[in-house]
């Protein structure tokens, strides 16, 4: 593809509402999800020896740190659009559709498990632990409930503490925007003074609690987020950044992919106290290295905007929902297959699952919540808007 074809498409992206290069940002980070948890189908200690391709299956925490910045970049940047052109009632309006979009999907995912654990013999989850899951589930306060109850806690729904935490912080952002929408230079202090807090709180609960609780509380984890806001808070400021924006982007997308491949060499202790403020910062800078001018396709747009990974990065929700429960449910049914034909068999379905639920539940509930938005409130004035598709988790 010649650069004068990568402007087009990308051009023609924007024209949409959205940037090929942040859609291949996140179909990169969702895969590396799908891949860190492909030890419930193909177990680590039957993969053999990996060397530097490690990285591709242990670099789940650092994809989500990705989606968590680009989903704070692209709310906040709604936020501030919908806000100039209808006031306090568009970013509200707004952010109330994109809760419904989320939900519906979550939902669903959530009656086709209850639905699982009745009637498939092989699920042998206890009801009550089930039911309790969902509950947990469904009004977004999972993180907690498994921090505090981690065996008794279906395991298929884990992945959902993602979800949860991203709904909680954009839930108190919205409030603190919709106080501090004319005080800009205000809202962008506190957060910058929160997001160095919470970065420093999170390595001291990792020191002192472990892992698992600096992964599912809420305040150790919204730092990728207040990056993002940051960034969208601060994108008309950064002239310099503005001015070479091919090259921050370029240099960006170096630094994300070092830190994705660190992840071979050090474990969780490098991400949570050095590799997850760094890639949550490289992240904020290729957010606002896309949303410069640039004049001619680069490298790193050739690489994030490849199609197969802005495909991928479309369908994230659908993806990031369903792909733990299929896991673990072909796993269940195939306990005697070798790894690589239930790897085959799993992402065979998932694929299948991820299709269906996008044509008949995500674009449609999408399309019907615009609807209702363009009731409630006027359209932005705003020409380039960010995607307002749920990402993965979803902005």
């Amino acid at each position: 593809m010649s650069g004068d074809e990568v402007v087009v498409s990308r051009q023609r992206a924007r024209g949409s509402g959205r940037s090929s290069v942040l859609d291949g940002v996140r179909g990169v980070a969702m895969l590396l999800v799908v891949l860190s948890h492909s030890w419930t189908v193909w177990p680590a200690d039957r993969r053999g020896t990996l060397g530097s391709l490690e990285a591709l299956f242990s670099s789940g925490s650092v994809a989500v740190s990705i989606f968590f910045v680009l989903t704070g970049f692209l709310v906040t940047r709604t936020f501030m659009a919908r806000h100039d052109a209808a006031g306090p009632v568009g970013p509200l309006a707004w952010f109330t559709g994109r809760i419904l979009r989320i939900s519906v999907q979550v939902w669903l995912l959530l009656a086709a498990v209850y639905a699982m654990a009745r009637l498939d013999p092989t699920d042998l989850t206890p009801p009550a632990v089930t039911e309790r899951s969902l509950v947990a589930a469904a009004t977004y306060t999972w993180n907690t409930y498994v921090r505090d109850n981690a065996l008794s806690a279906r395991s298929d729904i884990g992945a959902l503490y993602f979800l949860c935490i991203d709904v909680q912080v954009l839930s108190a952002f919205l409030v603190a925007f919709l106080l501090l929408a004319r005080a800009r230079r205000l809202l962008t202090g506190g957060v910058l003074v929160l997001l160095v807090g919470s970065s420093v709180w999170r390595a001291l609960v990792f020191e002192q609690e472990g892992w698992f609780h600096a992964t599912l509380t809420t305040v150790s984890r919204m730092d990728a987020i207040l990056w993002g806001i940051a960034a969208a808070l601060l994108v008309e400021r950064l002239v310099a950044v503005r001015r070479r924006g091919a090259a921050v982007l370029g240099a960006a997308t170096l630094v994300v992919l070092g830190c994705i491949a660190s992840t071979a060499f050090w474990g969780l202790e490098a991400y949570f106290t050095v590799v997850g403020p760094l890639v949550g910062f490289a992240t904020a800078l290729l957010v606002l290295g896309d949303a410069a001018p640039r004049s001619h396709g680069t490298y790193a747009d050739r690489f994030w905007g490849w199609r197969p990974f802005a495909v991928v990065g479309r369908a994230s929700l659908s993806v990031f929902l369903w792909h733990i429960p299929v896991f673990e449910a072909v796993a269940r049914h195939t306990p005697t297959w070798h790894p690589f034909p239930r790897s085959v068999v799993a992402l065979v379905v998932l694929a299948a699952v991820v299709v269906v639920v996008e044509r008949l539940v995500g674009r449609p509930v999408t399309a019907f919540v615009g609807r209702l938005a363009g009731h409630s409130a006027r359209r932005p004035r705003r020409v380039h808007l960010p995607s307002e598709r749920p990402l993965v988790p979803t902005a």
